[in-house]
């Protein structure tokens, strides 16, 4: 008996590979008992999945017979393996007909059959890592990247195998089902023309809507509409107001959060129908119908980017009505020049001041706090003395009288008031003088409490009011109040007195602003006043759009901006959207959409594209780039695209001749590491090599595999693949050298397996005479689901750049 036990005891030790022979046996032994039994199991199952040699044997005999639509029972199957040869391989009739009576039936069978086909997927786990543990033990100098690529696609070889057992047919009822609720969230959401991934040129995305997961996209080729604001709409630069036509390539762009943007691109757009655009404040701006705009809405998760054609859209339909808003700038840009009087005393003076005499400069307040504010802000030398009342002079300390010169010298504070205009003003005329509301956010939030602490107020339900009757002024205090990221409306109310005859007579129109900020009690230094406010409100008052009205039409341009959102503030600070260029779809999709890009260059190093990415973003000529001979303001435009590529998800491998296995593998790496990819680009399909298989085989056959293979894997990783390739040269013998599908190489299996065909044509490399220099034409050949049609860009050949291009504009200048 120790012995007996003993021997068990090193059997259970031995290293067999997992099998199940019963479910084997249950699984011959009902095909055997229930032809028909086969459709359960012939998807699953190859005769390789057995573990016994006899019955790999016996399964291929049965599935041969019934392939054949020969009865496949004991006998049969017997006499088909004698005429083989392979009758005593089995054990005989005695073997099979104890299979046939091991099972009482074939109800079961597809569980056992899964049972057989999980354990042969794990001796094929068990035989690759035993080679895969073999090659990493004796290397024999393959280097470490190579050993670690074969494993993967090993290993991933085998989960496709068992991943396919999994798919099936799919029902029409449940397709339709989910087709319902894929239509009802695009309309929805506003039934926008870009269901996929963006490509960032529009005119392109409305054909395509976008580049759909699990779309092959070929883009051949030999060696839209912009959208726009009219030149006299206003944009917010770090030194103040421009003119959309005084922009130009390098300045630098107030920013709506802090961070560094600069005008990269100024494109003229021509004569184009603008629309006005209101928000709830009352403020507005002008635009084309393709201009963009950042919206949000509490039917959308996120904010979404939309034309204002979209917006028109929407806007029709009730549930969107007064519910679609934009952010509001954070406020934190502005100069940081000297300012001749103090922010806060400007303010207070605007508001309660005595500015329509000389001499010295009267202010009057009840308030012992203000009089201590005053007193500590009014600049060295100067001091407050009582006049009656409540009212005080601000004047000299020495009077202006200064030892050793003659005559009483002039108030500087005066002075400096009169340098501003603003000294000598009625009420009805005061205003902001322009270099405060242009200065830093700290300055314009100071004038704007000095005039809130006079004559501001709180209602008792903690809303800001503000009076006066200067619409100048009313305007003025509006724009401080957008400028720092807060809700401005203007009211005008009619005030009414009785005169010395008795009569009541109409007085000065009174300007009423109402503002709403996030943070309303940072609006007052005045404590009362604080304690009034609210420290922060529950709901925020939003800038939703109230309307979209065509107003003319005029010149328009379009500017690019390097601020990673790709936003910048127009007039009175309304925070839009630019045009997304970008140096290619890949550059567009990584930065702009911030979704991970894998580009595989068999033909350009990393450090190029590297170069040319940077010169693009950062418009900087690729020549100076390469030999550093960059100027000034090319070294500022590089400063700045290192800050917008931080964080950016774009992935190169230079790998020379990869086959379709090994993009496969490193594609799924980067899918595991940083999640579901935005894009992969292949560059190009020409430099790709065939697997061992097909590596002897024609060159036409091989990139049949190739296309294939591509296919197949934006499928699996359910995200648009577009591979690059070459043309003919037939192309070059034809009077219209536009390309066409037979200019493909090797273009068979191409146009099979590609959802979509793009080929690029630019007419001035071609005639030096041509009538559209810079004008490159997109041609989409072929689309599985969509239209085909022409797009034109601009081509911008020292950046190495396409650009959405206007109508009648030409891309050759930049």
């Amino acid at each position: 008996m120790p012995s007996s036990r003993g021997g068990d005891d090193e059997v259970a030790r031995l290293r067999v590979p997992p099998h199940s022979v019963e479910a084997e046996q249950s699984v011959l032994g009902g095909l055997l008992l229930d032809n028909s039994a086969s459709d359960r199991a012939g998807d699953l199952l190859t005769d390789n999945d057995f573990y016994r040699y006899e019955h790999k044997l016996i399964y291929a005999a049965i599935m041969a017979l019934i392939s054949g639509n020969k009865p496949a029972d004991v006998i049969t199957v017997f006499e088909h393996l004698q005429s083989l040869g392979k009758s005593d391989d089995v054990g005989g009739l005695g073997y099979l007909n104890a299979l046939a009576n091991s099972v009482p039936g074939a109800a079961n069978l597809r569980r056992y059959a899964e049972i057989v086909r999980e354990r042969a997927i794990l001796r094929k786990l068990v035989e690759t890592s035993d080679e895969i543990a073999t090659k990493a033990l004796n290397p024999q100098g393959t280097p470490v990247s190579i050993i670690l690529d074969e494993a993967e696609s090993k290993i991933f070889k085998i989960g496709e195998e068992g991943s396919r057992n999994k798919q099936g047919f799919h029902s029409l009822d449940n397709l339709v089902v989910s087709l319902i609720d894929r239509v009802q969230e695009l309309a929805d959401s506003g039934a926008g023309d870009v269901t996929g991934v963006p490509s960032g040129f529009i005119d392109l995305d409305r054909m395509t809507a976008g580049f759909q997961g699990g779309d092959l996209i070929i883009l051949a080729a030999r060696p839209s509409m912009g959208k726009a604001q009219p030149l006299d709409a206003r944009v917010r630069t770090r030194g103040g107001w421009k003119s959309m036509g005084e922009l130009a390539v390098g300045d630098a762009l107030a920013s709506v959060d802090g961070r560094p943007s600069i005008v990269t691109g100024v494109y003229p757009q021509g004569v184009r129908q603008v629309y006005r655009i209101t928000f709830s404040d009352g403020r507005s701006t002008e635009c084309c119908a393709e201009h963009l705009w950042r919206v949000s809405s509490r039917h959308w998760k996120a904010p979404r980017v939309v034309s204002t054609a979209d917006l028109i859209g929407l806007l029709r339909s009730k549930r969107h009505q007064s519910r679609l808003w934009v952010d509001r700038a954070s406020g934190d840009f502005g100069h940081h020049d000297s300012l001749p009087v103090d922010p806060w005393v400007l303010g207070a003076l605007l508001g309660d001041g005595g500015l329509s005499g000389t001499g010295s400069v009267r202010f009057s307040t009840a308030s012992a706090q203000m009089c201590a504010l005053m007193s500590a802000r009014v600049g060295d030398g100067m001091v407050m003395t009582e006049a009656g009342g409540y009212d005080y002079r601000i004047v000299r300390q020495d009077r202006g009288h200064v030892a050793g010169l003659a005559g009483s010298q002039p108030n500087p504070l005066r002075m400096a008031l009169e340098a501003l205009g603003v000294s000598g003003l009625s009420s009805a005329h005061k205003f902001v003088p322009r270099c405060y509301l242009e200065a830093h956010r700290d300055a314009r939030l100071d004038v704007l409490r000095g005039l809130l602490d006079t004559d501001g107020w709180v209602e008792r339900w903690g809303s800001v009011r503000f009076s006066t009757s200067s619409r100048q002024l009313a305007d003025d205090v509006a724009e401080l109040v957008r400028s720092l990221g807060g809700w401005c409306s203007i009211t005008v109310k009619q005030p009414h007195f009785t005169n010395a005859a008795g009569e009541r007579v109409p007085g000065l129109p009174a300007y009423v602003c109402h503002i709403s900020h996030p943070e309303p009690q940072s609006l007052f230094l005045l404590s009362e006043k604080q304690a009034r406010a609210p420290a922060a409100w529950t709901r925020q008052k939003r800038l939703t759009i109230t309307s979209i009205e065509p107003t003319r039409e005029t010149v328009c341009q379009c500017i690019s901006v390097s601020h990673p959102e790709r936003l910048y503030i127009t007039d009175q600070d309304i925070v839009t959207h630019n045009t997304a260029f970008a140096l290619n779809i890949a550059e567009h999709v990584a930065v702009k959409e911030r979704k991970p890009v894998v580009v595989f260059s068999m033909e350009m190093g990393a450090s190029q594209l590297a170069l040319r990415m940077v010169g693009s973003l950062g418009r900087i000529d690729q020549q100076h780039l390469r030999t550093g001979a960059l100027n000034d303001d090319e070294w500022g435009r590089l400063s700045e695209v290192l800050d917008l590529l931080h964080g950016v998800h774009l992935f190169i491998d230079e790998t020379p001749a990869l086959t379709p296995g090994e993009v496969r593998a490193r594609a799924r790496r980067q899918a595991r590491q940083f999640g579901q990819l935005g894009l992969i680009v292949v560059d190009y399909l020409q430099l790709m090599s065939g697997s061992g298989s097909s590596s002897g085989e024609n060159r036409a056959t091989e990139i049949s595999e190739i296309s294939r293979g591509l296919k197949a894997l934006a499928k699996e990783l359910q995200c648009p693949v577009i591979a690059l390739s070459q043309l003919n040269r037939s192309v070059e013998t034809r009077t219209d050298k536009r390309p066409m599908m037979s200019d493909l190489r090797e273009s068979g299996a191409i146009e099979q397996d590609a959802d979509v065909i793009m080929f690029i044509y630019r007419d001035d490399y071609y005639n030096k005479e041509s009538k559209e220099p810079g004008v490159a034409e997109i041609v989409i050949g072929k689309q599985r689901n969509g239209p085909v049609g022409t797009v034109k860009l601009a081509f911008m050949k020292p950046l190495t750049k396409f650009e959405n291009l206007a109508p009648g504009s030409y891309g050759g200048e930049y």
